[in-house]
């Protein structure tokens, strides 16, 4: 068997796709030379690469955005290595564009046949293989599992009944295996391929993190219940944390700093900072090691403590990013994001004083905005100065408790796939904003905060 895991072309009126390992998938514009755009890793689409080596499978993996290919160099080299299966990370505003360059590969006769992953494939993969025959599986949810699984059932001739997270065609009906249960424990996953991928393309440059720096996971998952978070509600499924071992996490830490020189560690966890002991235990070894990189998380401020911040920060831990969307309560509570603001304030605060850099991202237009909610978050950053925000459209993804709210609400505007693009245009209304209300409130918070500086 011969498999291709790719990350497609994205590229909308100038502006570039950011697809495969975001849980947010946008577009951007080009950035000047000599600046790196966000281009996050493709976790995923690495993992399952791995996997596959580690059961003698040839695989090639391309990430088309981040080796600026595009499709006609992305389709010469997938015939070139002549597939027996091409599987391509898809979402819900880039389905139209993958699509297309899908039957263009296919009009070009590359071989092999198609599955189709991702959030987006998850929520519609009935649908997608009723009216796509170019599509010919699904895989739903985490799908490591399922593409071994298909692979080999496929080199024996199997039935693919056995094949759990499958959907599939057969004798002209779309069949929809059970649901594959979540891999545990992940240490039994191989770390994902990077040696085949530009590893200097792959950037999260906030709070001005040093450069190059790498992404890593040290657990998946998320117990709380924010109806807006794609991965726990479509990819996992649960609301829950698989954490692994913060030596495993650190083997591989070290090994990346020092086998490819990496400036700097990003972990781009759902919510890294969810287990206290796991935190720590990661800071412990990393200190242990005297590994002397700076490094960073995506975490929840009203879990921090004074005590964790400080072992932290002699730790090298240089930046966090917090996610805070709305500081009305009233909103908060709306999405069941239910943080505590009066202690994410005093976190933020602490976080400073501890020589650590904040970023905070904020999602404007969840339920419940007002033209006050927007006011009390200017005012907030004001006072709380973070060295950098980032600033998006609600976005209700299909599959997410979010999307069901406005639909129901009547606050929904837009079903055409390629408009989910939290970064340019917004699909929603409030009570008291429209889309334009939201979009301007947008363009002056990033004039007034510089966003990207």
């Amino acid at each position: 068997m011969r498999v291709v895991l790719v990350n497609l072309p994205w590229e909308v009126r100038g502006r570039f796709g950011v697809r495969a390992g975001s849980r947010w998938p946008f577009t951007a514009p080009p950035v000047p030379k000599g600046h790196l755009p966000y281009i996050p890793f493709p976790f995923f689409l690495a993992t399952a690469a791995a996997v596959l080596k580690k059961d003698g499978v040839e695989v090639l993996l391309l990430d088309s955005i981040a080796q600026e290919l595009n499709i006609n160099e992305t389709i010469e080299k997938i015939k070139f290595f002549s597939p027996t299966l091409i599987v391509v990370e898809t979402s819900t505003p880039s389905f139209d564009n993958d699509l297309f360059l899908i039957k263009k590969m296919k009009e070009c006769l590359v071989p092999g046949s198609v599955a189709l992953v991702g959030p987006h494939a998850t929520v519609f993969s009935q649908q997608i293989l009723e009216h796509y025959p170019v599509i010919d599986y699904v895989f739903r949810g985490e799908y490591e599992g399922t593409l071994l699984d298909l692979v080999r059932h496929l080199a024996t001739g199997s039935k693919l009944s056995q094949v759990r997270g499958l959907s599939y065609r057969e004798s002209g009906q779309v069949l929809e295996n059970p649901r594959r249960l979540s891999i545990e424990p992940l240490d039994e996953l191989p770390w994902p391929e990077r040696a085949s991928l530009p590893l200097e393309r792959y950037h999260d440059g906030f709070c001005q993190m040093p450069f190059p720096s790498v992404q890593m996971l040290s657990s998946r998952g998320c117990p709380f219940a924010c109806t807006f978070c794609l991965w726990p509600q479509v990819i996992y499924n649960e609301r829950r944390i698989r954490l692994r071992n913060p030596r495993a996490v650190v083997d591989e830490m070290e090994y990346l700093v020092k086998e490819y020189h990496f400036k700097a560690v990003y972990f781009d966890d759902d919510c890294f900072n969810v287990d206290k002991n796991h935190v720590l235990g990661i800071a412990g070894e990393i200190k242990k090691r005297k590994l002397s990189v700076p490094w960073s998380a995506m975490a929840r401020a009203d879990l921090m403590d004074e005590g964790t911040l400080d072992v932290l920060a002699g730790s090298g831990f240089y930046a966090v990013k917090y996610g805070v969307e709305s500081v009305s309560q009233a909103v908060l509570e709306g999405i069941k994001k239910n943080i505590d603001l009066k202690k994410t304030r005093q976190m933020i605060q602490a976080t400073k004083d501890q020589g650590i850099k904040v970023h905070l991202t904020f999602c404007l237009g969840l339920l419940g905005e007002t033209k006050e909610t927007i006011r009390a978050m200017k005012s907030f950053i004001q006072e709380l100065k973070p060295d950098s925000c980032q600033f998006s459209y609600a976005t209700p993804f299909p599959g997410t408790e979010y999307f069901r709210q406005v639909e129901e609400r009547g606050e929904l505007l837009s079903e055409e796939w390629s408009d989910y693009d939290g970064n340019v245009k917004c699909i929603v209304k409030t009570g008291e904003l429209s889309a334009c209300d939201l979009e301007e409130a947008k363009k002056d918070l990033e004039l007034l905060f510089k966003v990207g500086e």
